[in-house]
């Protein structure tokens, strides 16, 4: 390349791909055929070959241009996010994100990542809020929230787009003086007719249950809470065991040990809606999650 390629040259490559017509493609760009078919040709020219095989009911993607695709498609969303961003900065905007937490997933985990959009991103204002899953997930749907972190990708609406962050362990966590904490790990035969404090929409839960069945072991979900701080207070109260993923930083009084049996994991997940327009908060958010190494928050 030699840097003749213009964004509007993009912008008509992008809407052939997603119409494989070149009429509904101007159409959709608001542009005349000839000038669009130009500007793919001018395009063509400039990586040196056909992107498109031109068949009149049958227009696709040549190898070339299957190659190209995902490269100009994040240099045209890497574009319009900076046009973005430049308008914000010059009109004093703010830029505001909607994020919704699931109560499983600790915000402590959070607060480089949010750190980071509030230094690189002008106006910033944040709406952070936490609730149960199934609720986040439909306030996204609604448009009430613009992302949301999810404590596991299991059974997610088709609706909903998601990227896993990173897997982490569950452990099991009791008080500090309990007989079972002298160990480093437990077994399933040791929470044989044992109460558990069960965390609302806990896919590791619902694991652990189906392990105990298989097994013949009893595990009693006698307590259920709706966030980790009660499900750390009920245990630590003697309401018996619970599951707590390891970012989860416990408090004084309780430790959490691995389960010999099975390793019980977690994804951890940021969801938004198809379609719906990133404001340059949501994006820097989505880039810096992605991009992130998140091995310095799951340490055991």
């Amino acid at each position: 390349m030699n840097g003749r390629m213009e964004m509007h040259q993009v912008r008509y490559f992008l809407a052939v791909c997603r119409t494989l017509n070149f009429t509904k493609a101007a159409e959709e760009c608001n542009v005349a055929q000839p000038s669009l078919t130009r500007a793919i040709q001018k395009l063509e020219e400039e990586f040196g070959g056909p992107l498109f095989h031109r068949e009149r009911a049958n227009t696709h993607l040549t190898e070339l241009g299957r190659a190209m695709q995902p490269h100009l498609e994040r240099t045209f969303e890497a574009a319009r996010s900076a046009k973005e961003l430049a308008t914000v900065f010059k009109k004093g905007e703010v830029a505001h994100l909607r994020l919704g937490v699931s109560n499983s997933v600790s915000s402590e985990i959070l607060a480089s990542v949010l750190k980071g959009v509030h230094e690189g991103v002008p106006n910033f204002e944040l709406t952070m809020g936490a609730g149960q899953q199934g609720d986040l997930v439909g306030s996204a749907l609604e448009g009430d929230l613009d992302l949301v972190v999810l404590g596991n990708d299991a059974e997610l609406p088709e609706r909903l787009r998601s990227w896993t962050l990173f897997h982490e362990a569950v452990r099991i966590v009791m008080p500090s003086g309990h007989a079972l904490a002298r160990s480093e790990a437990v077994s399933l035969s040791d929470l044989n007719g044992a109460d558990f404090v069960e965390l609302v929409q806990c896919q590791a839960c619902t694991t652990l249950r189906d392990l105990g069945k298989a097994s013949d072991v009893t595990i009693n979900f006698r307590h259920r809470a709706t966030n980790e701080d009660q499900l750390q207070n009920l245990v630590l109260a003697g309401f018996g065991f619970g599951l707590v993923p390891q970012s989860i930083q416990l408090r004084p009084g309780l430790v959490a040990r691995k389960l010999n049996d099975a390793d019980i994991r977690r994804a951890v997940g940021l969801g938004t809606v198809p379609g719906r327009r990133f404001s340059p908060a949501s994006d820097a958010f989505v880039k810096l999650a992605r991009s992130r190494d998140w091995s310095d928050a799951i340490k055991d």
